[in-house]
């Protein structure tokens, strides 16, 4: 049976998990979250000390999402803020959700991250680094990014299945935006 794999990213904080769940709700879908799977069977290298993050053993993930998509005998959607955790060659598309930074900082400092995290994520979103990882491993033609500031979760679920049939998404360049918007440009200057 073929693999027909979605992959759900962005950067912490963006709503990837309750999205994908969403998502693959509407399209009958199973649902994968990597950070739980790597929890629970192991997945990771062991722990960056700096960050305070697991190092996920990229190798096995792929493999083992392979697997479940095997089993899942449809489409299995994934979601991860590590981009790359599919083989290329099994992934239909990549859907890299992107969040206002000012609304993700409020996200992040809710959740009671430390101040040196939330920075690190909000650069982060700010300058597009899921969507290049994502571009980089998979290709442009895959990825396709939507911004999802202010969407509910129905809304944005049935904006992540037009994507995937070929719908327009978002192009998000929060670097620009912050060229006339002041709030965001003190946000981003504080990084």
């Amino acid at each position: 049976m073929d693999k027909r794999i979605i992959v759900v990213t962005g950067t912490p904080g963006t709503g990837k998990t309750t999205l994908a769940r969403a998502l693959a709700a509407m399209i009958s879908a199973n649902h994968v979250d990597v950070p739980a799977l790597v929890e629970e069977e192991g997945l990771s290298l062991g722990v960056d000390e700096a960050r305070g993050a697991k190092i996920v053993d990229l190798r096995r993930v792929r493999r083992r999402i392979s697997e479940l998509a095997e089993k899942a005998g449809g489409t299995l959607v994934v979601s991860s803020h590590v981009p790359d955790v599919a083989f290329r060659s099994e992934v239909e598309a990549v859907l890299v959700l992107r969040l206002d930074p000012r609304e993700l900082k409020r996200r992040l400092e809710a959740l009671g991250w430390p101040a040196g995290k939330v920075r690190e994520n909000v650069a982060s979103e700010a300058l597009g680094s899921c969507l290049e990882d994502a571009v980089r491993y998979y290709g442009e033609g895959k990825v396709r990014e939507l911004d999802v500031t202010g969407l509910e979760v129905e809304e944005a679920a049935r904006r992540l299945h037009s994507l995937i049939r070929g719908g327009r998404g978002s192009s998000v360049d929060w670097l620009s935006k912050a060229e006339v918007d002041e709030e965001l440009a003190k946000l981003l200057a504080s990084l």
